[in-house]
């Protein structure tokens, strides 16, 4: 494909962003995230074996646009893809992981109700792998449903409920979002307890402030039959600049206050977990545990503010 065709694919799904996510954007975050790019390096240390470091490289893109709105913003089928790479390097004795992979399709619909309040629903299938002898069981379904409230102008929340096929067991979903201008200059939002921002605007293109960045997934390892699952917790400080009106490239440095990154047999589950939670008997890991440790994260996204 000629790169003449690349240019205009992407003036293509950057028309639809400003045209489409401007009247539905959410009311319970501080603004609609159409395009997301970014990288993440993880210095890593096994428990009890100090000498031996090695890292963890994370690359993440990610896109959602909105296809056959109607005319006055009131609902739109949403289309998206996620796509992650991690990559692990160095020595890192009993931990046999190098890369593995995630590609997670979606399809949602949005539902305004009233100009308080709307709904979302999202299905996201997900294929999260090495990518070693793929076959059609290595794909996960889940899906959502998300309810938005404003209160005012300064002020609304959010609730999403949801269920999603983990290799480490199921995972119900509840998140409690919120979304508020503090003042002039501050204001918080997020979905607790995944995410949560605390931003600072320092000018009018400029904004530091401090963030909770969490996850809590697993890929499967075809070779070993086995999975590997990934779990984090990270608090940091952000500053971000916007390069454009849209444009925003942010830099965290964040402290892992949760990380689990360890090998489990296929059938070594959590009966369940909620978010992070898990019920029942934990899963005895194969592989090293990991300390907790400090996280860099570089990340450029595409960003329309929220009604």
């Amino acid at each position: 494909m000629s790169s003449y065709s690349y240019a205009s694919i992407v003036r293509f799904l950057v028309f639809l962003l400003i045209v489409g996510l401007r009247p539905l954007g959410s009311h319970a975050q501080g603004y609609v995230e159409g395009i997301g790019l970014s990288y993440e390096v993880l210095p890593l240390k096994q428990v009890g074996n100090r000498d031996t470091t090695f890292r963890g490289d994370i690359f993440r893109a990610n896109i959602i646009v909105p296809v056959a709105a109607a005319a006055d913003s009131s609902h739109a089928v949403l289309v998206g893809l996620n796509l992650e790479t991690l990559r692990f390097s160095g020595i890192r004795p009993g931990f046999a992981v190098r890369n593995v992979y995630g590609i997670t399709p979606v399809l949602g619909y949005r539902q305004r109700l009233s100009s308080r309040t709307e709904l979302t629903a999202l299905v996201l299938p997900a294929l999260n792998s090495d990518l070693h002898d793929v076959r059609g069981a290595d794909v996960t379904w889940g899906g959502v449903v998300r309810a938005a409230y404003r209160v005012n102008s300064r002020r609304a929340y959010r609730l999403t409920v949801g269920y999603r096929q983990q290799f480490y067991g199921p995972q119900y979903v509840l998140l409690l979002g919120l979304d508020w201008r503090l003042g002039e200059r501050w204001r918080a939002f997020g979905d607790l307890p995944t995410t949560f921002n605390i931003s600072y605007a320092a000018t009018p293109r400029v904004n530091v402030g401090f963030n909770l960045n969490g996850i809590n997934t697993a890929y499967r390892l075809q070779e070993q039959d086995r999975y590997f699952q990934y779990q984090q917790g990270h608090y940091g400080l952000f500053a971000e600049t916007y390069l454009s009106a849209h444009w925003a490239l942010r830099a965290t440095a964040a402290y892992a206050v949760t990380r689990r990154m360890e090998v489990y047999a296929r059938d070594d589950q959590w009966p369940a977990t909620i978010d992070y939670i898990g019920l029942g008997t934990a899963p005895t890991p194969l592989s090293p545990r990991l300390e907790k440790g400090v996280a860099f994260r570089l990340a450029l996204s595409y960003r329309v503010p929220a009604p």
